[in-house]
């Protein structure tokens, strides 16, 4: 699969039902992001409706004009915390390691500064070393360890909280 064929976009409707399917995918393995099943399409659609709506980054990777990757950066609601945004992204297996997080990080945080977003930040598994080394890549620092974060199976995980300033 070198040399393959991408294209980044910012969210575009005729593409959320392929976005639901690349995030069932990437929940489904149950080890990279929070949620182990997709929640009901009509939530993810409203999600990304508003993201849409308020000009928040929400791009997508797309390969033969179907969605293999995402990543978004939700502004806070909360006027207080408004200068922040979570970041959120998944690749699905098959294309991971071609530089496509890469690609959608950059961006997503090109947007999020053109916003005036001054912090984004979000939670990564401990065990998630492609991920971590991928936002140290772009400045990304930890600010700390929420230990035993998640239950799955009887079986607990740590996560590192981490962050990036993009106004100085």
């Amino acid at each position: 699969m070198e040399n393959i064929k991408t294209n980044i976009i910012y969210a575009e409707e005729k593409y959320f039902q392929s976005f639901y399917e690349s995030l069932s995918i990437v929940a489904k393995e149950r080890i990279y992001i929070e949620m182990i099943e997709a929640p009901p399409i009509e939530k993810i659609i409203s999600f990304q409706k508003e993201h849409i709506a308020n000009n928040s980054p929400v791009f997508y990777v797309l390969y033969n004009e179907q969605v293999i990757g995402w990543c978004d950066i939700t502004p806070y609601k909360n006027p207080r915390l408004s200068h922040r945004g979570g970041l959120g992204m998944g690749i699905i297996p098959e294309f991971r390691g071609k530089g496509l997080g890469t690609q959608l990080i950059e961006v997503s945080l090109s947007h999020a500064k053109s916003m005036g977003l001054e912090k984004v930040e979000f939670n990564v598994y401990t065990e998630n070393f492609p991920a971590i080394n991928l936002y140290k890549k772009f400045g990304f620092e930890e600010e700390g360890i929420i230990r035993k974060y998640r239950k799955l199976d009887g079986q607990y995980f740590d996560c590192l909280v981490m962050a990036k300033f993009l106004q100085k």
